[in-house]
């Protein structure tokens, strides 16, 4: 394509809840994210697609580590966040992605395939919603606009906590496919990884196996890894494509000490690179966590 490559930096992921103080605490005391901050957002006149009216939001913002954590439940009224938390009532929603122009981030994104899900600004901020390869409003794009200060929502330290005892530390973001080699053309033209090429890996659960394509390619805060799944099977992500199309399934890092405080039954490995990791069921849905060691 002839439009330069913009800067598009992944630095938030984002959960939906259904309990977004419940979110807050258990984080903070279990694994020493934040601090948060944490406050509802009215909206009059809120406009989504071919819907107008009110709405009203609960979000808190904090750090795990380098990557901000965004907790959201729509109690009121339509948007992208919305039409996943009625589909799948909470889960791995979004990543958040820096942008200097919003504009220049969505048409050269919708030039590579990406649609546009939501337009909106608020005081400060500037953000679209985009759909992409591997599911519906997975990226948005976030600029920051001049009256943006210490008062507002977004503008939360972003200072990495130094590693402590029971400090898990956010810094990978995945997601299933049913089409790597799709996912992974417009992925690499997005975060311009030049030698996006997938291995075959082997994951280990249970006493079983199955084989994947997968890659991990560097953006913004966060690795990136895409996986599919070369069977359907009885995995957590065979059963994530399963339930669906949106293709977020866990953020991850590596845990400190925190190991026996989650809830997992399975120990998970991938053979050749010898990493292991366990999945977490808690108040962002199935799964919705990895812990490596």
């Amino acid at each position: 394509m002839s439009a330069a490559r913009p800067k598009l930096s992944p630095q938030q992921v984002c959960f939906v809840v259904d309990d977004v103080s419940a979110a807050v605490q258990r984080c903070e005391k279990e694994f020493a994210w934040g601090p948060f901050y944490q406050f509802t957002a009215p909206v009059e006149n809120a406009v989504y697609k071919d819907w107008a009216g009110k709405k009203l939001v609960e979000v808190a913002l904090g750090m795990a580590g380098n990557v901000q954590v965004e907790f959201i439940h729509v109690f009121e009224g339509h948007d992208a966040v919305e039409a996943y938390q009625a589909e799948y009532k909470r889960g791995f929603q979004h990543l958040g992605i820096q942008c200097h122009s919003r504009e220049a981030a969505v048409d050269y994104l919708t030039a590579l395939g990406a649609k546009v899900d939501e337009l909106n600004e608020f005081p400060g901020i500037r953000f679209a919603f985009v759909d992409v390869p591997t599911g519906s409003a997975m990226f948005e794009l976030l600029q920051q606009t001049k009256d943006w200060g210490k008062e507002d929502a977004l503008d939360v330290d972003t200072k990495a906590s130094d590693p402590i005892e029971g400090f898990f530390q956010i810094d990978r973001a995945t997601i299933v496919t049913d089409d790597i080699e799709t996912a992974l053309v417009f992925y690499a033209q997005a975060f311009g990884w030049d030698d996006a090429t997938y291995t075959t890996s082997t994951l280990h659960y249970d006493g079983k196996q199955n084989l994947f394509k997968r890659f991990i390619g560097h953006a913004g805060t966060l690795d990136i890894e895409l996986l599919q799944p070369l069977e359907m099977a009885g995995d957590p992500y065979s059963l994530h494509l399963n339930r669906g199309s949106h293709g977020l399934v866990h953020a991850g890092g590596l845990s400190k000490g925190i190991t026996d405080s989650i809830e997992a039954a399975v120990e998970y490995q991938w053979l050749e690179s010898k990493e292991k990791f366990s999945l977490s069921n808690w108040l962002a849905g199935s799964s919705s966590l990895q812990m490596r060691y």
